[in-house]
């Protein structure tokens, strides 16, 4: 196994509070702690944010600015991959014959311009294509969801241009088949998330509320959000805690006048992690199936019931230990049912496959083997 790994993040990977984010460090925590450590070169765009305690397990810590939109030097392409093209990235990766793990597809750029492309692993984090797509079906702003459609298609191109020597480490399964047969990659593995939840620990006995969290600034939350307020909760008494960054003006409409339901804007890592661990049901409906929902796996891991959907745990090996509904009325028979169950160990051993499958011990050395 190489001790030492070249690992381009998308952004800067501390704090932990969003999918990508908690990928990417506890991917680096993982490596590091099985003795690989990291030149990690990070994309430094988000005043609050760093690499915070990953620095132990670096090498050699680089940030780069991210490109506004008219700086991009590269004139054409998807932004998120021409947003991150950096002479200084590209010089100090052809410096040495070290292996290179580019974070998703927008890290790409560089990869025309590095000596030697088959020292490369891509971790895709999505079909970048199709989650663009999915964002301007679910977009009221006309001019963001032309972006959307624009960069959707450019992404559809792109990725199918990418070279197809380099090894890809898929965290969805569903995207496995695709990036195989659709878009005709050769060495393609599902390597399943790296997360904080190592052991499942839901509390035996019952909450007193539902749970739904997750950014509200990204349009798919909001709209599952208040998908739940209008079709699932407005019918019921049952009480509703929406928790997540960026509560907007129109999810505070929707709640208006409903007193069984609390927002909780901008809570804490501490206050999320708390909320998941007290509540009695997660209520995590979907409105696409790209990527995988670390939401889900939080609350698989740290909490009681859990009821999401399809498109919730499509790609992500879930196979038990929840509920699925699609239509409205299946929530609410299992809402209803549920608030009057005990959650108890039976429960938490349905989950115990889950712990396996996303080990970062066992994932990180997965992973180690592509390079």
């Amino acid at each position: 196994m190489t001790d030492i790994v070249h690992i381009v993040c998308l952004d800067a990977p501390s704090p932990p509070d969003y999918g990508g984010a908690i990928d990417m460090y506890y991917k680096i925590q993982a490596l590091g702690e099985s003795g690989t450590e990291a030149i990690l070169h990070y994309f430094d765009y988000k005043d609050h944010r760093g690499i915070g305690e990953l620095k132990r397990y670096c090498r050699e810590t680089y940030a780069y600015k991210r490109k506004g939109f008219m700086e991009s030097i590269i004139p054409y392409g998807p932004y998120i991959t021409r947003s991150r093209w950096n002479k200084d990235l590209i010089q100090r990766l052809n410096a040495d014959t070290f292996p290179v793990l580019l974070e998703g597809i927008h890290c790409t750029a560089v990869l025309p311009f590095l000596r030697d492309d088959k020292r490369v692993v891509i971790r895709v984090h999505n079909d970048e294509a199709v989650y663009y797509q999915q964002l301007a079906a679910m977009e009221s702003n006309h001019i963001r969801k032309l972006y959307f459609r624009s960069e959707a298609n450019l992404l559809k191109n792109y990725q199918k241009s990418l070279p197809k020597t380099v090894s890809l480490a898929i965290l969805s399964s569903r995207d496995v088949s695709l990036f195989r047969y659709e878009y005709q990659f050769r060495d393609v593995h599902f390597i399943p998330c790296f997360i904080p939840w190592q052991q499942v620990s839901g509390q035996d006995g019952k909450g007193q509320y539902c749970l739904y969290h997750g950014n509200m600034e990204v349009s798919e939350n909001e709209a599952a959000a208040i998908w739940l307020i209008k079709e699932v909760f407005d019918k019921i008494s049952i009480p509703l805690v929406i928790a997540g960054r960026g509560i907007s003006q129109n999810l505070h409409d929707s709640a208006t006048g409903k007193t069984h339901i609390k927002l909780i804007s901008d809570p804490s890592l501490g206050t999320i992690d708390q909320l998941v661990s007290d509540a009695h049901i997660h209520v995590l409906p979907s409105m696409n199936a790209t990527g995988v929902k670390l939401k889900l796996l939080h609350a698989l891991f740290k909490g009681r019931f859990c009821l999401s959907n399809k498109n919730g745990v499509e790609g992500s090996g879930i196979t038990g230990g929840l509920h699925i509904a699609e239509a409205p009325e299946d929530w609410i028979n299992f809402v209803g049912s549920l608030m009057k169950t005990d959650f108890s160990k039976a429960h938490r051993l349905e989950r115990e496959p889950l712990a396996r499958l996303y080990n970062n011990r066992l994932n990180s050395a997965r992973l180690s083997e592509l390079w």
